[in-house]
């Protein structure tokens, strides 16, 4: 038996590295690499990244395993420390240190770790090109997929290719999508069998013809089949053979069986050292070799090196890899169960005694972890409630079995409903809300801290769901038990405000809120007041009392600039309100400086419940001051926010922010299907139904589209500007004028001070002035909506104003005045990104400046009879009266009519006698 090695040499593969290169010199983002175990995929991924590395491109290569599949972001670990080992820099630890977040007090969020990631990434395809090439994705833990995904999704830059490997049986659908995708910059390469005359290449010279046959026929050209049964005698080959299944999992069994049989060859030492290893995985370096086996360090050493002169494995620096996942796998598998559980725990004995990694000291510890263990509970515990932001999948799971392990005591009761808490708060962010119901029922039954910290965070879950009832009732009750301590009663009236807010129940906010400040008033919690204060700010508005909504909010404001980070951090979600507040009082500078903030604070605290309705803030603030392109990106992050943490309430107030500037920015058309979103899946609270209201038929008007949407059922004073205005146009698109005139006043009368509300309602008032072809009234009114639109900020809608401004000196035949209007519309269109509002004006500055030099040729194409009626009607006398005169029908009069009308393009009657007595 000849005992020769197969040589490394990729061979029988020429077509698919013809395509990896063309792949590389094309710029593409994707390149799958899928088929059997053991078919080659490993080797041609690394033939693509050798070819990456001699075109100069920056690659980052890492590779998952079996055994540490519950080990979050362990294959992107792998990735950026190896860049780390290889060009150490700032972008490569900033990556580690955003991706091991969860073992320190900072962690981030999920969503924000993904945007983190795709930031650096995106550095780095800028610089040269960037290559990350992830093997045996298919083992890879759910965060690391779901980073995938999200790359996948959004990729980071043009010079940024993924290459993946990956079973053919066990593609990620995401995966599979954008492979199967028609994508000229996506290139599938599913590897099959290598032929007979390419697997001859992959054997010793001198193995006989029949010996190579029998071999191939067994190994079916898989190549590491085709390695490991080279030392395999001519009997084995025989009966492998004769009973060789195709499938592929019959394949594997029967490839675990000739590596265990290698296995067996080893001296008890060497197997010990294996098992020992296979156990370790990515710290199986020989010092940890001789702990895990309780081998002294030299014969460990000498251990390690049969297991590499026996061709099992390599060791690369310091730590011993096998050569494939499946020769790891048949040392795993052949250690006994008790020796392997005993051996993870000295691994994470080791793992504690050198301050380890928390993620691998949890993957250990949970494989060994027995009942009334109390150390054991806190490691997963700890862990657990570290993953809540960056793998709540994986938190929830360690949770549960940190609460089977820890022993039953009255001293733990408080670590217990810690424990529990975040247990809730895990299953309630991955969408289960009757369970983590289900698991705050058990804590509300805890001693008052524990249980208002689950009550606080169960009114968080049920307001993403838009459940606001539900959070009352909760916080209601709880805030009525006696013997709380002050602080922890002041925080559930500001969630109890924060909760009547949305309901539109000012009485209720406003009583909350002051209770709040009170208690606040005797403690030293200047984050908790601020949140207070901004709070009745928004009450305030509701209400209609802008300038006590000025006082609370310039008081919350200089609290809340005066707080250190580690008092605003539990408050941090209550910056959305209090920007609301000042974007709604004209302070957009405080706005945008406390929305900084707060996003770090929730990124670094890992509150990514409160990302949402940050960015929310932001987004609106952003299409306030007319950058469109900016607003919808931070509003479509937003969403994809609320779609990670399941709030079907925050993914419904991000459409309703994101949907004027998509209609300024992209049209109709998708502004209409935004639109019928939001109207199928609306937000629950009242507050943000008011506003959706204003969003869908501001959106309805533009594109004519159908009745108006009828108004929700509880209204607010701070949303009754744009909702009279909106009436009142619609109104007037019905040809209704004296409604339109009427709303229009309303929403002047209830405009107050405020300038972006004036700018809104002098909008209105303007239309209706015009639809009564009232033009000299409509034009001052549309001059007073630009003034007040340009001293509010809202660079699209003074845009808009002008244009309503151009289209009515147009009709007066001011034809200076017109184009000058245009040119101002243009500029704030072009200088807020508004492109289909800009194409849409280059359609109506052909047609206004048409309509002065043409009117007199109209007036001389009008017919004699023509003549006669136009001069008859301008006296006043109706479409009968004239009819009698002219000795006509009446019918013939009304077509006449509808000519000059249209020969004019006037609309009214008095427009027409005001066109014949002009000079023009």
């Amino acid at each position: 038996m000849i005992k020769a090695r197969v040589r490394p040499e990729l061979v029988g593969r020429a077509g698919e590295r013809s395509r990896i290169e063309a792949a590389l010199a094309g710029g593409h983002s994707l390149v799958l690499i899928d088929g059997e175990p053991g078919v080659g995929k490993t080797r041609l991924l690394e033939y693509l990244v050798e070819s990456a590395h001699a075109a100069g491109r920056t690659v980052l290569t890492g590779s998952a395993t079996e055994f540490e599949r519950l080990v979050p972001f362990g294959m992107y670990v792998d990735a950026f420390t190896r860049l780390s080992d290889a060009a150490p820099g700032a972008l490569a630890e900033a990556a580690l240190r955003t991706l091991l977040a969860a073992d320190k007090a900072d962690q981030l969020d999920r969503y924000h770790t993904y945007r983190g990631i795709r930031a650096l990434l995106t550095h780095l395809a800028d610089d040269r090109g960037v290559v990350l090439a992830l093997d045996d994705l298919h083992w890879a833990d759910a965060p690391s997929l779901e980073l995938t995904e999200f790359l996948l999704r959004r990729p980071p830059a043009a010079g940024f290719m993924l290459a993946i490997a990956c079973r053919s049986s066990m593609i990620p659908p995401v995966v599979c999508d954008a492979a199967a995708r028609r994508d000229p910059y996506v290139t599938r390469l599913s590897l099959a069998p290598l032929d007979e005359d390419a697997a001859a290449l992959l054997m010793p010279s001198g193995v006989e013809p029949r010996r190579r046959r029998l071999m191939y026929r067994v190994s079916g050209g898989n190549p590491l089949f085709l390695r490991a049964l080279l030392d395999a005698d001519d009997t084995t080959l025989a009966e492998l053979a004769d009973g060789r299944p195709g499938a592929t999992l019959a394949l594997e069994q029967t490839l675990l069986a000739v590596l265990r049989r290698e296995l067996d060859r080893l001296t008890p030492t060497g197997r010990q050292a294996a098992h020992a290893a296979a156990v370790a995985g990515e710290l199986a370096s020989p010092v940890v070799i001789s702990h895990i086996a309780e081998l002294d360090a030299a014969t460990a050493a000498s251990a390690v090196d049969e297991l590499c002169r026996q061709g099992l494995g390599t060791l690369a620096g310091a730590r011993f890899t096998f050569r494939h996942p499946l020769v790891r796998a048949a040392a795993y598998d052949t250690c006994g169960p008790g020796w392997r559980v005993a051996a993870h725990a000295r691994v994470a004995d080791y793992l504690r005694r050198t301050d380890g990694s928390l993620a691998l000291l949890a993957h250990h510890t949970e494989r060994c972890a027995e009942h009334g263990d109390e150390r054991a509970a806190r490691t997963l515990g700890d862990a657990g409630i570290a993953y809540l932001n960056s793998a709540p999948a994986t938190a929830v799971r360690l949770l549960r079995e940190a609460l089977r392990v820890l022993p039953e005591r009255d001293d733990l009761v408080p670590y217990r409903g810690q424990l529990l808490t975040g247990l809730a708060r895990g299953t309630g962010v991955m969408g289960s809300l009757a369970e983590s119901r289900r698991i705050l029922h058990e804590v509300i039954h805890l001693p008052h801290e524990v249980a208002s910290a689950a009550v606080a965070f169960s009114s968080v879950i049920s307001r993403m769901l838009g459940r606001l009832d539900e959070a009352r009732a909760l916080l209601s009750a709880q805030t009525r038990k006696a013997g709380q301590d002050q602080r922890v009663r002041a925080q559930l009236l500001a969630e109890l405000t924060a909760v009547a807010v949305l309901r539109a129940d000012s009485q209720g906010a406003r009583r909350h809120a002051l209770e709040a400040l009170g208690i606040v008033s005797k403690t030293s919690d200047p984050a908790l007041a601020a949140a207070a204060y901004a709070l009745l700010a928004l009450v305030c508005l509701q209400d209609g009392d802008v300038s006590a909504a000025r006082a609370h909010s310039r008081r919350a404001g200089w609290l809340m600039d005066g707080a250190s980070d580690t008092a605003l951090v539990p408050h941090v979600e209550l910056v959305a309100p209090l920007s609301w507040g000042e974007i709604s009082l004209q302070r957009p500078a405080a706005a945008e400086r406390h929305l900084s903030r707060g996003i770090d604070l929730a990124t670094m605290s890992g509150r990514s419940y409160a990302m949402p309705y940050l960015l929310i803030g932001q987004a609106r603030l952003k299409a306030r001051t007319g950058h469109l392109a900016e607003a919808i990106e931070i509003a479509e992050h937003a969403a994809t926010a609320s779609e990670y943490i399941r709030s079907s309430e925050t993914l419904a107030m991000a459409r309703c922010v994101m949907l004027l500037p998509v209609l300024w920015r992209h049209g109709i058309g998708p502004a209409m299907a935004l639109a019928d979103q939001l109207t199928a899946a609306g937000p629950g609270s009242a507050w943000w139904q008011a506003m959706a209201y204003v969003a869908v038929a501001r959106v309805r008007l533009a594109g004519r589209a159908g009745p108006e949407y009828p108004p929700p059922p509880v209204l607010s004073r701070d949303t009754e500007v744009e909702r009279l205005a909106v009436q009142s146009i619609r109104a007037g698109a019905d040809g209704d004028v004296g409604a339109a005139l009427a709303r229009s006043a309303a929403a002047l009368e209830a405009a107050g001070d405020l300038p972006y509300e004036l700018g809104i309602a002098y909008d209105a008032r303007a239309r209706a002035l015009s639809g009564r072809d009232d033009l000299a009234g409509a034009a001052a009114a549309a001059q007073r909506a630009t003034e007040r639109f340009g001293e509010s900020g809202a660079v699209v809608e003074r845009g808009l104003a002008h244009q309503l401004l151009a289209t009515v000196h147009g009709r007066m035949g001011d034809v200076a005045s017109c184009r000058a209007e245009i040119g101002r519309a243009k500029v704030a269109f072009k200088e807020s990104g508004a492109d289909w509002l800009s194409g849409r004006l280059a359609r109506v500055e052909r047609q206004l400046a048409a309509r002065g030099p043409r009117h007199a040729a109209r007036e001389t194409a009008l017919t004699t009879r023509e003549r006669q009626v136009a001069e008859l009607v301008s006296q006043g006398l109706t479409n009968r009266e004239v009819a009698e005169r002219l000795q006509v029908s009446q019918k013939t009069v009304e077509t006449h009519v509808a000519r000059i009308f249209s020969k004019f393009d006037v609309r009214s009657r008095v427009a027409l006698a005001r066109r014949l007595a002009s000079p023009g």
